[in-house]
């Protein structure tokens, strides 16, 4: 497990009395000090604090690997029972995860034991609460993107219909002319002319005087 820890850090675990240490701790610097996750989580540029950069990734194939679990809210909850300060947002549209705490720095592996457990019921409850809003407005964009596909659709759909009903239209209209022309042309066949019918009745039978 150390492996994933380099240089000074390394030789700073090793020397740590782990029993006065939680292993939450142990874990938590461990993952932010791997290279390997570092497009996940990662110290910040002074070392000063730790982010998580894919929330979902994160959670999904960092947690796992050293909890028996990939819920981000209950690792959120564990930070702020130590006393973990989530750091505000200052453009408001980041989704990076930033969280702070004195002890927990990159240079200061040897502080780990000075960081106990705490009552931090209220911060967990505004953490989660933001989580919980994320979730939300994730929830409510897709709703969104999925009610506009579906008003595309709608009116896709109709547009077809309404083409169906034009050809349609014309389709019977070209019939109904057609009907009518090839009546019309009965009619002159089978009906006799009337003046060739009158000169027949007029005529003298055959055969009288």
């Amino acid at each position: 497990l150390w492996q994933s820890v380099e240089g000074e850090s390394a030789s700073a675990m090793a020397s740590l009395d782990l029993d006065k240490v939680a292993p939450f701790l142990i874990k938590l610097f461990e993952i932010v000090s791997s290279p390997a996750s570092d497009g996940l989580v990662c110290w910040s540029e002074y070392g000063e604090s730790f982010r998580i950069v894919d929330r979902q990734q994160f959670a999904q194939d960092v947690l796992p690997l050293y909890f028996k679990h990939d819920n981000l809210r209950s690792f959120i909850r564990q930070l702020n029972i130590y006393g973990f300060q989530r750091c505000p947002n200052a453009s408001g549209r980041d989704r990076t995860m930033e969280f702070f705490h004195p002890m927990f720095t990159r240079n200061g592996i040897r502080n780990l034991k000075d960081i106990k457990r705490g009552n931090q019921s209220k911060k967990i409850d505004n953490d989660l609460e933001g989580c919980t809003e994320d979730t939300e407005h994730q929830a409510v964009k897709k709703q969104r993107v999925d009610y506009s596909v579906f008003r595309t659709d709608v009116a896709r759909l109709q547009k077809n219909l309404e083409d169906f009903e034009y050809d349609l239209k014309q389709h019977t209209l070209q019939v109904q002319q057609k009907l009518a022309y090839i009546l019309s042309a009965l009619d002159e066949v089978t009906v006799p002319d009337a003046s060739g019918a009158q000169d027949l009745i007029s005529s003298p039978l055959i055969g009288s005087a």
